[in-house]
């Protein structure tokens, strides 16, 4: 007890001290956060309990599955759709994000029901779905949108979730899909695989505890793009070899509002990296020392280009060794996105996962030259443009494609424009999957 007297002091004193400094200073915010881990029982660096349940190590060190209750519609509720998703806020509505509210907002139209988001790990602010789904051609009104969260549960906290015996659930997430799979669903649920989530994680039991869910028989598949549904299929998860299985390819092409830009003479020429040393699987350090590797090798001539990245917020610019700046961006909003995507003349996408990535399918499809990675099934790209190019993933055959892709001419790339592949209408993409899932369920 005098132990846990002790940290816990320390964590409020830190806590205080952050407080009324106004801001957070480093050593304080770590000494609240190491206490807070300590007395949570998943920091093994001290101990203040000789003996701790299951439930409190298990799910403080797991919060991601920490179960959900459920609990009585309103009186007169209708049936709803149900989307599970990790956080909602402006900065958000990107990828698989975007997607899964796309798809959401068509079920819940195409179904004449309700839309409710419920937020399961981080409560998000600012969000305007009405907004948002008006953007993408979806008139659903304010009043027939619910956004609740029960990321604030824990081990002792309970998080509840209204439940209607009709409402159909879908998850975009592994986590997601492991919390409804717990619940008392009539239906089977539709899960949305956009990635094959266990390799976000070494071999542990988080892994485990992904892969886990594609294993049972309790959801109807819908994967983003044929590729992911290949993928998943030729892993022999029961689901995907059956007829309870779909894809479709996105609509996320951006020619519409207008083609990359034609550089002026003398005018140097843009590179985006797409940068994310938070997210694995986007090879962040193998796509700078590629585009590194191809400057020093004399075939990128760095005093031609100008170099950014963006994705990620908090990380400052780089200096390359070849003496190459490369301006991060930052985490930009859709429009500011899209709008910057028209100047680059060269997008670094890498990607070690089946799925082509929606920054490579966004930038090849306005004309753009792209350089992403081979992973497992996914070595040709062409069937979507012949913009993309599809690389091994090591440093040198990286930087030995950007080179390739940097001596592509403007009109090159505009006349591949001709025989691009990537989908513009998320009701051409979409609609007839999801009517034959709704028939399904019914």
């Amino acid at each position: 007890m005098i132990k846990k007297f002790i940290i816990r002091s320390a964590r409020k004193t830190a806590h205080i001290t952050t407080k009324y400094l106004g801001k957070v200073t480093s050593v304080t915010q770590r000494v609240e956060d190491k206490t807070t881990r300590i007395l949570s029982g998943v920091d093994y660096s001290f101990k203040t309990d000789d003996t701790i349940s299951l439930e409190k190590i298990y799910y403080n060190t797991l919060p991601y599955v920490t179960p959900l209750n459920p609990s009585l519609p309103a009186i007169g509720a209708r049936p709803a759709i149900v989307l599970f998703l990790p956080t909602l806020d402006d900065k958000s509505f990107f990828g698989g994000t975007s997607t899964a509210l796309i798809v959401a907002g068509k079920l819940a139209l195409l179904s004449n029901r309700r839309l409710r988001v419920v937020q399961t790990l981080k409560t998000g602010h600012n969000a305007n779905l009405s907004e948002f789904f008006n953007t993408q051609g979806l008139n659903i009104p304010t009043e027939d949108i619910t956004v609740i969260t029960v990321a604030d549960r824990k081990y002792d906290i309970y998080g509840y979730i209204p439940m209607h015996p009709e409402d159909i659930f879908i998850a975009s997430a592994w986590w997601d899909a492991h919390l409804i799979s717990q619940l008392p669903i009539q239906n089977k649920f539709i899960y949305l695989v956009q990635d094959f989530e266990p390799i976000f994680y070494n071999n542990s039991d988080m892994y485990v505890l992904a892969e886990q869910t594609y294993k049972n028989k309790g959801f109807i598949a819908l994967c983003n793009t044929e590729l992911m549904y290949d993928f998943m299929k030729s892993r022999n998860y029961p689901v995907f070899d059956s007829s309870q299985s779909y894809w479709f390819e996105p609509a996320v092409s951006r020619i519409e509002s207008g083609p990359a830009i034609k550089k002026e003479a003398g005018e140097k020429k843009k590179l985006f990296i797409y940068g994310r040393p938070n997210v694995h699987r986007n090879l962040f350090f193998n796509a700078l020392n590629s585009l590194d590797l191809a400057i020093k090798s004399g075939d990128l001539k760095a005093s031609e280009w100008e170099f950014y990245m963006a994705g990620q917020d908090n990380i400052p610019d780089v200096k390359l060794s070849s003496g190459a700046i490369i301006r991060n961006l930052g985490k930009m909003t859709v429009a500011d996105y899209t709008a910057f995507s028209k100047s680059i003349d060269l997008a670094i996408s890498l990607m070690m996962a089946p799925h082509p990535n929606y920054p490579t399918l966004e930038f090849a499809s306005i004309g753009t030259a792209v350089v992403t990675t081979k992973y497992e099934n996914k070595v040709n790209l062409s069937k979507y443009s012949e913009n993309i190019i599809v690389s091994e993933a090591g440093i040198e055959e990286v930087a030995s494609s950007i080179i390739k892709a940097s001596k592509r001419s403007y009109k090159q790339r505009i006349d591949a424009l001709e025989t691009t592949n990537i989908q513009t209408s998320w009701d051409v993409a979409l609609d007839d999957k999801l009517k034959k899932i709704l028939s399904t369920l019914k």
